[in-house]
């Protein structure tokens, strides 16, 4: 109940809400009377969205959303883990019964596109380079990759502003557009990577977001931009350390998926300095939000979410 209590309020957190009901399905929710359409962005209901479209990391690609499957074979379980699972990115997938913010907004809206299904292969980057082709079929507008940082975001941008243009059912120019931006993860991890630690400052955390959001408003019409706030990833290492897929192996460190790839869980130093970026990133994406809310327009916004999620307490052994 509480997570889809959470993602409906992330969901229509960017629209005016008048009166509220409380429900633990989507589908109690009452249908919106049919009104006039919206001639401004700061009057939409969630009926008004036609496209929804995603920028991000492994989150909203969802990467190994089921997680390391220790009923199969070790090859075929560890190959499987490697999968980004688009139709059930919270953010930005539409798999049938899935919850996610389009399948939300699709219930009151049935004719909204954009979403991502089904799974593949991982598409991955790294701070310098992304690899691997987008396959628009399943991606859709979801244009996340795991591993990116927001340096990446402009990487993903020339992706989803040319699927925006080209993709059938969508009016480019007077379709309503809701992009959802959750980014950060990774740039956390990176503070301990000497290759690229400048890159994931505060500053340039905040630069390389509000560049995004600044093309998106130059280049896309009638657009809503979600920005959602980063999470502690430091919570996760302690909340992981001993589960069978985390475990050493011949004492060796390196051996750990999760501290192969992201070296700052590996000392109490590294968890401090990303518990003090998530902290400070938030701080950045607050500030762009205010900065937007100060220049109005009729066809932009940005509107801000918090990611105020208890990691620590994330049940992990309800899910095995």
């Amino acid at each position: 109940m509480f997570k889809i209590a959470s993602l409906f309020v992330l969901a229509l957190g960017a629209f005016t809400i008048v009166s509220g009901l409380n429900v633990t399905n989507i589908k109690d929710c009452p249908a919106l009377s049919p009104r006039t359409a919206p001639t401004s962005v700061h009057d939409l209901r969630p009926d008004d969205i036609k496209v929804v479209g995603a920028l991000g990391d492994s989150i909203t690609a969802g990467f190994a959303i089921k997680n390391y499957d220790e009923s199969l074979p070790n090859l075929l379980a560890v190959i499987s883990s490697y999968y980004e699972y688009r139709g059930l990115s919270y953010s930005a997938g539409g798999d049938k019964n899935a919850f996610t913010v389009p399948n939300y907004v699709k219930h009151y809206q049935s004719n909204v596109t954009g979403y991502s299904v089904g799974k593949h292969i991982g598409e991955y980057c790294n701070a310098f380079e992304c690899y691997g082709t987008y396959q628009a079929k399943k991606d859709q507008l979801n244009a996340a990759l795991s591993g990116a940082i927001a340096m990446n975001l402009d990487h993903e941008l020339s992706y989803l502003i040319t699927q925006l243009r080209t993709m059938d059912g969508i009016d480019f120019q007077n379709d309503w557009k809701m992009i959802n931006i959750q980014i950060g993860s990774n740039d956390m991890c990176g503070a301990c990577n000497s290759s690229y630690m400048e890159e994931v400052t505060p500053e340039k955390y905040g630069n390389y977001v509000e560049a995004a959001i600044e093309r998106i408003q130059a280049n896309v019409p009638n657009v809503l931009v979600n920005l959602i706030g980063t999470f502690n990833v430091s919570e996760v290492f302690p909340l992981t350390a001993g589960q069978s897929y985390c475990r050493m192996k011949n004492n060796d460190p390196s051996t750990v998926g999760n501290l192969q790839s992201c070296s700052c869980g590996r000392t109490p130093e590294g968890l401090q300095t990303m518990s003090n970026l998530s902290k400070a990133y938030n701080e950045k994406l607050y500030g762009i939000y205010e900065k937007y809310q100060q220049n109005k327009t009729d066809n932009f916004t940005v509107v801000y979410q918090q990611s105020n999620i208890n990691i620590s307490g994330f049940p992990v052994d309800f899910f095995r």
